[in-house]
């Protein structure tokens, strides 16, 4: 999955104005905890069949949501067809600021 979001790093930074080299070394030092197939993988059949009908490359965001029963953080609309809880960035940096985390 890292290998995906920097697939699609440079497009977002050149639609938004910012500097795609700052944000992929800004991405190498998240602490984002990268899963291995092997996590995500027991849920591939089921997640399969939850996005069948949109789109099927999807299958491993919907199966790591599955396997670790947390919601999605994503802008694709497909991810609505898989039946979780999904959460679009404008939504998060609102309860971010709703929670006192910054100025309105």
């Amino acid at each position: 999955m890292a290998e995906e979001v920097a697939e699609h790093l440079p497009a977002l930074a050149g639609r938004r104005g910012l500097d795609a080299g700052l944000l992929l070394a800004a991405l190498s030092v998240m602490p984002v905890d990268w899963q291995p197939p092997a996590v995500y993988e027991p849920e591939r059949r089921e997640s399969e069949r939850r996005m069948a009908g949109r789109d099927p490359e999807d299958w491993p965001t919907v199966a790591l949501a599955l396997a670790r029963a947390l919601p999605i953080w994503s802008q694709d609309k497909d991810l609505e067809a898989a039946g979780l809880t999904l959460f679009t960035t404008g939504q998060l940096l609102d309860a971010i600021r709703d929670a006192g985390g910054e100025p309105a």
